[in-house]
C-alpha cells in the first residue's frame, strides 16, 4: 500500500484563526474558554454559560459576500481552514477578489484529489435561527436552508472553491467525525484511488439548541465563574466538557507525490483504527475504545512499547476520561506509565466533530517540532485517571504518536502518526 504524509495544515480555533497563532497560544498554556456571547445564556435552561468561541474571525478573506448569506458558519470555518491548508501545502494562492488559482498544475490533479470533511451537528445554528424567525416573526424559510445545513456541504463547498472533482464526502460520527474523515481519506490514498486529499472536521455548535441540550444531559461543565479553568481533563474535580467551535483541515498526500513536488512534510500518517462500543447512546465503553487503538497500532505495524505520545480525547467528563484511561491501560499495559499523555481540549474546549482533526494537526506539529503540548488545569489526577500526564510544556523527540477520538453512540477512531525517516 502507498505511504501517506501530511503536507498542509489549516485551522480556526478558540485560540487563533491560523495554525501558527493556535500553536503559539497552546505552547503558552493559554485557555480559549470565555463566557458565551453568541446568545444570551442567562436563562436557567443553560446551566453551562461558557464556550470556546472563535475570536475576530472574518469570512472576508475566504468567502465571497453572496455566499456568506447562503451558508452556515460550519461551512465558513471549513472553507477557511481548507484554503489555509492548501496554501500551506503550496497548492493554491488567492487573488484579492478571492478567486483561487492552483499552483503546480501539472502535479495537482483536480480529478485525482478528494475532499473528506466531518461534522457532528452540521448547520444546526442556521436551522435554529430559521425556526426562531419563522415561529416568532413569521419569516419565510430560505431557499438555501437545506443546502446550507447538510453535513456534506462543507466538502462540497470547498470543492467548488478550489475545483477538486474527485471524491467529495461528508462524514458524521459524532465527536469522532473529523478523525474518521481523516482516516477514510487516508485509506483512499493508501489504496491508490487518489494522490491527495483535503480532510478534517468543522463545527459551529454554539447556539441555544446545542448548549441547552448538552446541558440538559449533564455533559457540560458548570464552572461558569472561572471559564478558563473549566476544562480540566483527567482532574479529580472535572465536571463536564466545554463546548467549542472551529475547524481543522489537513492536506494528506501520497509520499512519492509529495517528494516529487518538494513539499514540506510535517509527519507520516501510517495507521487508522475505528470501532463501535455496541453498548450505549452516551456512556463510553473502554473495551470498544481499546479495539480502535489496537486496530490503529496493528494497521501501523507498531508494538505498544514503540508509542511515545498519546493525544487523548479526554473531554473532561467523569465517565469519558475514566473510560479512556482504562482503554489506554488495557492496550499498553505496563508501558502506559511511560507514554506521555496530554489533552489540548484543556485549552481549546471540545469542538465536537472538529476536535479530532485539530488534534491530529497538533499531533503532527508535535512530531515535527519535538514539543508536547500540556494539559492545563490538571492539578490532581482523579483516582481513576492515573497516567503519565504532561502538565507543562515538554520538549521531547516523538517518533510515534496516536490521537484518540470517541463519540456518542460508541463510535471510536484512532490515528497513528510518526516522524518521517529516510
Amino acid at each position: 500500500m502507498k505511504r501517506v504524509v501530511i503536507t498542509g495544515i489549516g485551522v480556526v480555533t478558540p485560540l487563533g484563526n491560523t495554525i501558527r497563532t493556535t500553536w503559539e497560544n497552546l505552547t503558552k498554556g493559554l485557555s480559549g474558554i470565555t463566557p458565551i456571547t453568541k446568545f444570551d445564556p442567562r436563562s436557567a435552561a443553560f446551566p453551562s454559560k461558557i464556550a470556546g468561541e472563535l475570536k475576530s474571525f472574518s469570512t472576508e478573506d475566504y468567502i465571497p459576500p453572496k455566499d456568506v448569506l447562503r451558508l452556515d458558519p460550519f461551512i465558513y470555518y471549513a472553507a477557511a481552514a481548507a484554503i489555509m491548508a492548501a496554501e500551506d501545502a503550496g497548492l493554491i494562492k488567492q487573488t484579492s477578489d478571492l478567486k483561487l488559482i492552483t499552483l503546480n498544475s501539472e502535479l495537482f490533479n483536480l480529478f485525482n484529489s478528494a475532499i473528506v470533511i466531518g461534522s457532528s451537528r452540521g448547520g444546526i445554528m442556521s436551522m435554529e435561527k430559521a425556526m426562531e424567525k419563522y415561529i416568532l416573526d413569521s419569516k419565510p424559510f430560505s431557499a438555501f436552508l437545506m443546502s446550507s445545513t447538510t453535513i456534506n456541504m462543507a466538502s462540497s463547498y470547498v470543492s467548488m472553491r478550489i475545483g477538486i472533482k474527485g471524491p467529495v464526502l461528508g462524514i458524521s460520527t459524532a465527536c469522532a467525525s473529523g478523525t474518521n474523515a481523516i482516516g477514510e481519506a487516508f485509506r483512499l490514498i493508501q489504496y491508490g484511488e487518489i494522490d491527495m486529499a483535503l480532510t478534517g472536521g468543522s463545527e459551529a455548535p454554539i447556539c441555544k439548541l446545542t448548549v441547552g441540550s448538552y446541558g440538559a444531559a449533564g455533559a457540560l461543565s458548570k464552572r461558569n465563574h472561572e471559564p478558563q479553568k473549566a476544562s480540566r481533563p483527567f482532574d479529580k474535580d472535572r465536571d463536564g466538557f466545554v463546548i467549542a467551535e472551529g475547524a481543522g483541515i489537513l492536506v494528506l498526500e501520497e509520499l512519492r507525490h509529495a517528494l516529487k513536488r518538494g513539499a514540506r512534510i510535517y509527519a507520516e500518517l501510517f495507521g487508522y483504527g475505528t470501532s463501535s462500543d455496541a453498548f450505549h447512546q452516551t456512556k463510553p465503553d473502554s473495551s470498544g475504545q481499546a479495539i480502535a487503538i489496537n486496530k490503529a497500532l496493528k494497521d501501523a505495524g507498531v508494538s505498544v512499547g514503540e508509542v511515545d505520545y498519546i493525544n487523548a480525547h479526554a473531554t473532561s467528563t467523569i465517565l469519558g476520561d475514566k473510560a479512556e484511561t482504562e482503554a489506554i491501560r488495557k492496550v499498553f499495559g505496563k508501558y502506559a506509565d511511560k507514554i506521555a499523555v496530554s489533552s489540548t481540549k484543556s485549552m481549546l474546549g471540545h469542538m465536537l466533530g472538529a476536535s479530532g482533526a485539530v488534534e491530529a494537526a497538533i499531533t503532527a506539529l508535535s512530531i515535527s517540532k519535538g514539543v508536547i503540548i500540556p494539559t492545563i488545569n490538571l492539578e490532581t489526577p482523579g483516582h481513576d485517571c492515573k497516567l503519565n500526564h504532561v502538565t507543562t510544556l515538554l520538549h521531547k523527540e516523538i517518533k510515534i504518536a496516536i490521537s484518540n477520538s470517541f463519540g456518542f453512540g460508541g463510535v471510536n477512531a484512532v490515528l497513528a502518526l510518526k516522524k518521517l525517516e529516510g
